[in-house]
């Protein structure tokens, strides 16, 4: 076959394309590996040390704290403010929904409106149907 890259024997067909003769140093890999393990961990004392050392020093110097920090100190922040427990929240929001939704009670006790469930709802409006709308009047 004219196009087959295979030949035989173990000369290249293309003598001045080459491969690298050897692999990857894994010894002097491993050396850079360590070395920047070991400049990582002494970096991380060496700051661990500063961050001590510098709040000792403003602990000793015992200055007062800013006149902004100093003034309303127990004040609130703006509304909205974060809520402390958002998922008990949530579901104490669903739980008051879903009881609003599935009993009955009063919303207008003079005007005789009440409230009923769901269920209930959708089942009269099966029985009976909506109300059909005056003639006339369309939105």
């Amino acid at each position: 076959m004219a196009g087959n890259n295979a030949h035989s024997g173990d000369e290249p067909r293309n003598p001045h394309v080459q491969h690298e003769p050897g692999d990857v140093n894994a010894l002097a890999l491993t050396k850079f590996g360590l070395a920047m393990a070991a400049l990582i961990v002494i970096f991380l004392f060496a700051l661990w040390g500063m961050f001590e050392y510098l709040k000792n020093r403003e602990a000793e110097a015992g200055l007062p704290l800013s006149p902004s920090a100093m003034v309303n100190a127990q004040k609130q922040p703006p509304e909205p403010r974060l809520q402390r427990h958002a998922a008990q929240d949530m579901r104490d929001w669903r739980a008051a929904e879903d009881k609003a939704l599935h009993q009955y009670g009063w919303i207008d006790p003079d005007k005789g409106i009440v409230q009923i469930p769901v269920e209930r709802a959708m089942d009269l409006i099966a029985q009976r149907g909506l109300p059909a709308a005056p003639a006339g009047k369309t939105k």
